[in-house]
């Protein structure tokens, strides 16, 4: 996935499957930080592209666009 501009949107998916829209708030080659329905999210990227945070003892993930 390639760097993703701020106020954009993504899709959050939960290590559930339930998925849902997120604000971009900023995003760095390495690191995207969105608002999820009011909650702050950092995800990561791996050495394999995949974006991913960790909040609460849940996974989430984000869907290519």
């Amino acid at each position: 996935m390639t760097v993703i501009s701020a106020t954009g949107t993504v899709t959050v998916v939960s290590d559930s499957g339930v998925e849902a829209q997120a604000i971009v708030v900023s995003s760095t080659p390495r690191k995207i930080r969105v608002n999820m329905q009011g909650v702050a999210m950092n995800f990561l990227s791996d050495p394999k592209g995949n974006w991913t945070a960790r909040l609460s003892g849940l996974s989430f993930s984000l869907l290519k666009q």
